[in-house]
């Protein structure tokens, strides 16, 4: 199992992920029956990478199931994120973004994060242009990379819901983007970011 995640990693590496999927595929095949117990790390590695592949490869069915599984057994909420945005993007390719918005939105608030669109849009970009007047350009562009996981993958769902909700309620981007530009100053830049 763990010398198929290897080979996956390395067909991903390539861009061939109909390869990578049957690598992790069979890495799971090779798991016992208690590996959610024996072999957590390498469980969860193998089911989130297959489920990446098979959103690629456009397997909604395998992605469905490959993330129930993560769900179920996962032991952490962080250790869930990966599926859980993987679903979200799903969704959207499936023509569900209005279902892919409320999903991220709703794994926001369990992070912690809240958009506050009770106030105005002028009010929000008002908020924002200060907080950004309050830096200079080369402290902006010095600020220190983001190291946690967590946050990193809250930023990636801020960064989704920008897009989707550009399509559907282009009245609340600029909340997400105020949120983003919040985040990476007080945290630090991922690649959302800019």
């Amino acid at each position: 199992a763990n010398l198929n995640l290897q080979a996956g990693k390395k067909a991903m590496e390539m861009s061939d992920f109909v390869l990578a999927y049957s690598y992790f595929d069979n890495g799971i095949s090779f798991l016992r029956k208690k590996h959610w117990e024996e072999h957590y790390r390498l469980s969860l590695k193998l089911f989130d990478l297959a489920a990446r592949c098979a959103l690629t490869n456009g397997g909604i069915v395998s992605l469905k199931l490959l993330s129930e599984q993560v769900i179920a057994y996962g032991r952490s909420y962080e250790d869930k994120l990966n599926v859980l945005y993987l679903i979200t993007c799903s969704l959207a390719f499936s023509y569900r973004l209005p279902e892919s918005i409320e999903k991220g939105l709703d794994i926001l608030a369990n992070l912690g994060i809240d958009l506050q669109e009770s106030r105005s849009t002028e009010a929000c970009v008002q908020e924002t242009m200060t907080l950004l007047s309050t830096r200079t350009d080369d402290e902006i562009l010095n600020t220190r990379q983001m190291t946690d996981p967590t946050l990193i993958m809250a930023m990636k769902f801020l960064g989704k819901l920008e897009f989707g909700m550009t399509q559907t309620k282009p009245r609340s981007v600029p909340f997400v983007t105020q949120k983003i530009i919040e985040l990476s100053l007080a945290k630090g830049m991922s690649p959302m970011s800019p």
